[in-house]
């Protein structure tokens, strides 16, 4: 007992001792300065690694029509090289933040930039479609594992003061490189093969996994599991994966239309939702992992509006194309940079956007954001042909202005609110609703821009019945967001009245 005593002793005279050197190390300018070269050797990293998902989305679209002759593959087949991709990294963005909360965030990282970097060489590799959409999967596991930790990571190494401003900023970035892909891809695809669109990533993974691996921190993962509750989670990591594989099936016609597959698949998804419920009732839940007694029920409203406005934002990159170069008869590179704008509108707001909620933190601008959305959405639910590219540019800049307002505000205050130790899975769940929200409106906008006319092919179509199909398709989005909207005003209401309540 003695010993025990004078061990206890010893440990926390040799603790307090670190703690005083620590605090007059951190105090002196040549260890600040070092500690701001980390901070931007992290923001680097995160910033390339956020490129190279958003590119991966996007960038191999442009060599679709090739590949169908270089692989000969079908148009239907050729679609899940794209698919693939959002779906695995949708199902694995939950999975590798909780991940990262109990293994550490840096080695959830360098996990997934190795995945990333090797299945794109696989990619290149390819001998035929299906073999190429199999690693597209794999990709995506990849970039979701560093995607997933990116928003974690910046809220653990930067002061909240500053977390605002670098989420903005990864925003943009996704938003910029979703933009460009469809541009270098094309490039790319022109002057050399499609095989190049993945050499060339190869060197750039190489490039964030060594720079991950010199300047990323380990977060102190102090969480101890018992061997019950990490069967627990890991039945419900698989729950989760199966139940968004099957809704991404479902939701996505196999032919021409809807058939008893997709049926099936609906059903398979709600079975293995309804056991990843069952599941989650038996671990630890969220509602504790927030600064702020209202913390789960904003975050909540936050995923849900995420999803929605996800799936209404969606329509600018299914229906643009085809309304640009069908009904106002544009060549596709002035299409290309029609449809760029919106990317770096997005961008720019989400930037600004990130500024202002680190100085305000107010939820009004998330309002806001849904505002400006929902207006441009009105627009071009009743945009006619007759108003040309002007028309056009002008409802689709207000909803990029929009998304950037809302997207930033929200993933900021939302990661503000968290705790440290749940930050990475409340991270992934962001992206996750994010995720499914594309998947989505990927989907049914796309059926419902066609279903008008389903007899007759798109490019038969006069331009009068290719602004119908947009309006009907931006009157879906209009609904989605004025629902988006009612919940943030709900939520909002519902934290004051609590409040007062408490007072």
């Amino acid at each position: 007992m003695k010993l025990y005593a004078s061990f206890t002793r010893h440990y926390w005279q040799v603790k307090v001792q670190l703690m005083h050197t620590a605090k007059s190390y951190s105090e002196d300018p040549i260890s600040q300065e070092a500690a701001q070269v980390s901070k931007r050797g992290v923001l680097v990293t995160l910033c390339l690694a956020t490129l190279l998902a958003a590119l991966g989305v996007s960038a191999i679209n442009m060599a679709l029509p090739v590949l169908i002759e270089s692989l000969g593959a079908s148009f239907s087949n050729t679609q899940w090289i794209t698919v693939a991709y959002m779906m695995c990294m949708t199902a694995t963005l939950p999975i590798a933040g909780s991940l990262s909360d109990k293994l550490g965030r840096r080695k959830l990282f360098l996990s997934g930039g190795l995945i990333f970097t090797l299945s794109t060489l696989l990619c290149a590799l390819s001998f035929n479609v299906w073999t190429l959409v199999f690693f597209r999967a794999i990709q995506g596991v990849g970039a979701a594992m560093f995607v997933a930790v990116s928003m974690a990571i910046a809220s653990d190494v930067f002061d909240k003061s500053e977390t605002g401003k670098i989420i903005g900023l990864l925003g943009s970035l996704s938003a910029v490189g979703t933009g460009m892909g469809p541009i270098v891809g094309g490039l790319i695809v022109e002057n050399l093969n499609w095989q190049a669109i993945f050499w060339l990533v190869v060197p750039v993974g190489l490039g964030v996994f060594f720079l991950a691996y010199r300047t990323l921190p380990e977060n102190i993962v102090s969480e101890v599991v018992d061997g019950r509750s990490r069967f627990k989670r890991y039945l419900a990591a698989a729950f989760l994966f199966f139940s968004i594989v099957f809704y991404t099936l479902a939701i996505k016609p196999l032919g021409e239309g809807y058939s008893a597959v997709n049926g099936i698949a609906i059903a398979l998804s709600v079975i293995f939702g309804v056991g990843l419920f069952y599941v989650r009732q038996k671990v630890q839940p969220l509602r504790d992992g927030f600064t702020e007694s209202s913390g789960k029920q904003t975050f909540l409203a936050n995923v849900a509006g995420n999803f929605l406005v996800a799936s209404s934002v969606m329509s600018s990159l299914i229906v643009g194309p085809f309304y640009l170069t069908l009904a106002l008869d544009l060549d596709l590179f002035i299409a290309g940079l029609v449809m760029t704008t919106g990317s770096f509108m997005v961008a720019a707001c989400s930037n600004l956007a990130g500024r202002a909620v680190d100085r305000f933190n107010s939820r009004g601008i998330v309002l806001l954001g849904l505002v400006i959305l929902l207006c441009g959405a009105l627009g071009m639910g009743l945009l006619r042909v007759e108003q040309g590219l002007v028309g056009y540019l002008v409802f689709s800049v207000t909803m990029a202005m929009g998304y950037g307002t809302y997207l930033s505000t929200v993933n900021t205050m939302t990661m503000n609110s968290a705790r440290a130790e749940v930050r990475g899975r409340i991270s992934g769940f962001l992206s996750l609703s994010r995720g499914l929200g594309l998947l989505t409106g990927a989907s049914v906008m796309s059926v419902i821009f066609v279903g008008l006319v389903p007899s007759q092919p798109l490019q038969d179509m006069n331009p009068s019945q290719i602004a119908d199909g947009l309006n009907a398709v931006y009157r879906l989005a209009s609904v989605f967001l004025l629902t988006a909207l009612t919940i943030q005003i709900v939520s909002i209401l519902a934290s004051k009245l609590a409040s007062k309540a408490q007072n």
